[in-house]
Order: structure tokens, then C-alpha cells, then sequence
């Protein structure tokens, strides 16, 4: 089976275009049609439907896929270590990450690691954890940074890296502010700016108050915490976010019986043999993602 064809069958299955495709491999469209149909034609099998513009995977081609990424992952990594023996580190690393993680927690230490191996091609996925553990599972990338909630499925490995006080917040003139001791009773009275589902946060936090035997008002959801952020600062409701992101446009609450944690998490797949700049980059993190 020729790798370059299953590459192009990867990188039209991600981009689920031909002609896209065909601009990340350097080729023209009709050159990776032709690898697409050799790969169609080894495996006796239709792996795209091509209905009008729209590039959909078959079930054989579904069934591929995971298989096809492994085998690519794999030699990468080879060339990459016959290449870099006796060499220092270099290579790609590929990190899926949400952009609270990239933004608060990640800048020294990619300053750091930087510094340490120039050779090293840093490619950074910002999304959120969710869509990056997945990622990561489907082998996408090599390594994630996440937050958590539950444990990660039994095929991915999970070290803990960082344990966030997530604590509640309102804007400087909300109502709340006035009050000598709010509690959680007079809290669930108003509304509430929370992290969007399935994120690990909101689930976090919607655990934390399920064993209050309460549940928020939500009046607003957002996808990151960085509008969440703002979203409270300018007084649309309370909001539930890591300590380290307080500033003056926002009031602590402290709230008795409510004190919620959230770990972030290194995540790997238990399948992948890491390269050596994965390998460098987990010993450069905090407890050395182990």
C-alpha cells in the first residue's frame, strides 16, 4: 500500500474537499483523484461519495480511517528518529489545547521549550478540551492539553498537570456585591453565565451543584471562559471561572459549602509511541506529565 495514497485519503477525509486537499499535499486536484482511486482500487473498495461539492467518507472508508492515521503517525515517527539520530531534537509536535490553557498556562513554558529546542516545529490546535481529547483519540495530534472532568476513556492516558480554583464572580456593581454573607440559596436567584455543553468546566461545575441539591438559573452560555469573563464583567450574571483570570472588572463571592477544583490534564494515546520532541515537551511541564 503506498503511503503517499493513504495520506491523501487522511487529508481528504480531514478536509473532506479534493481541491482543499490538494493545496496542503502540493498537488493538483487530478493527482490526488488519482492516488484516491489507486487506494479504491487496492482495497476493492469505494471510500468517498462525491455527491455534488460535498466529499462525504463511506463505511469502508469510515472503517480506514483510524487505521490510516496510526500507520501515518507511525511513519512520521520513524523517519523523524532515523532522521534526527545523533542529532538533537527536532521534528513536528502537534498539541491540541483550549485557548484558556494556551493563554494562562502555556506561554513560559513554550517560551522555555522553545529556547531549549529551536529545531522543534511547535503546531498548536486552540479549541477546547472536548474537541482536543478527541483529536487526540483519533490521532490527530499527539498529545493534548485538557481539563477534565470524568476519567479519559480506557484506550488514553492521563496525567495530571495543573489543579484550577475555579471560583464565583460578578461584576463590581452587581446586586450581590451589597450583600454581607450571599449564600448559595440567594445565589441560584440569578442568573448565570456559564461555560457551554459538553465542556469539562460546565460539567464540573453543574456537579459541584447537583450535590448542593441545586441547579443554576442560566441565562447565558458561551463557548470559552474568555466571554464568560466578559459576559459577567459587564453585570449579565454570575460566572464560575478559574481564580488565575480575576481581574478588577470583577468581585470574588465567597460562597459557603461551594468550592470547586478542575484538573487539567496531559492526554496521550495509550497506541502512539511518542516523538522525542513530544518526549521533551512532557519533561518540560510541571510534575513531568507523570
Amino acid at each position: 500500500m503506498d503511503i503517499n495514497n493513504l495520506k491523501a485519503f487522511i487529508e481528504v477525509a480531514d478536509k473532506r474537499s479534493f481541491s482543499r486537499s490538494a493545496e496542503t499535499l502540493h498537488l493538483t486536484q487530478p493527482a490526488v483523484s488519482k492516488r484516491i482511486a489507486a487506494l479504491e482500487t487496492e482495497l476493492s473498495a469505494r471510500l468517498f461519495d462525491r455527491v455534488g461539492r460535498s466529499v462525504h467518507l463511506t463505511e469502508a472508508g469510515k472503517v480506514l480511517l483510524p487505521s490510516a492515521r496510526q500507520i501515518s503517525a507511525e511513519l512520521d515517527r520513524i523517519e523523524d528518529v532515523i532522521c534526527n539520530m545523533g542529532k538533537g531534537v527536532s521534528g513536528k509536535l502537534s498539541i491540541g489545547t483550549s485557548s484558556y490553557i494556551g493563554v494562562h498556562r502555556l506561554p513560559t513554558i513554550l517560551k522555555n521549550f522553545r529556547s531549549a529546542y529551536p529545531d522543534v516545529v511547535i503546531d498548536i490546535h486552540f479549541g477546547d478540551s472536548t474537541t482536543a481529547m478527541q483529536s487526540v483519540e483519533d490521532g490527530l495530534f499527539e498529545i493534548g492539553l485538557c481539563a477534565m472532568h470524568s476519567t479519559a476513556e480506557s484506550h488514553l492516558k492521563e496525567s495530571e498537570i495543573w489543579n484550577d480554583d475555579l471560583v464565583i464572580v460578578v461584576s463590581r456593581d452587581h446586586p450581590l456585591t451589597e450583600e454581607q454573607q450571599p449564600d448559595i440559596e440567594l445565589l441560584m436567584k440569578c442568573p448565570a453565565v456559564l461555560p457551554s455543553l459538553p465542556s469539562a468546566t460546565r460539567k464540573t461545575i453543574d456537579s459541584a451543584l447537583s450535590t448542593l441539591n441545586t441547579k443554576a438559573a442560566v441565562s447565558m452560555e458561551a463557548h470559552d471562559l474568555e466571554t464568560v469573563k466578559t459576559m459577567a464583567s459587564i453585570g449579565l450574571g454570575w460566572a464560575c471561572i478559574p481564580k488565575v483570570m480575576v481581574d478588577d472588572s470583577l468581585t470574588i463571592l465567597q460562597i459557603p459549602g461551594f468550592n470547586i477544583k478542575r484538573r487539567i490534564s496531559l492526554i496521550r494515546h495509550h497506541d502512539r509511541t511518542l516523538s522525542r520532541a513530544a518526549e521533551a515537551f512532557i519533561e518540560a511541564l510541571p510534575n513531568n506529565g507523570v
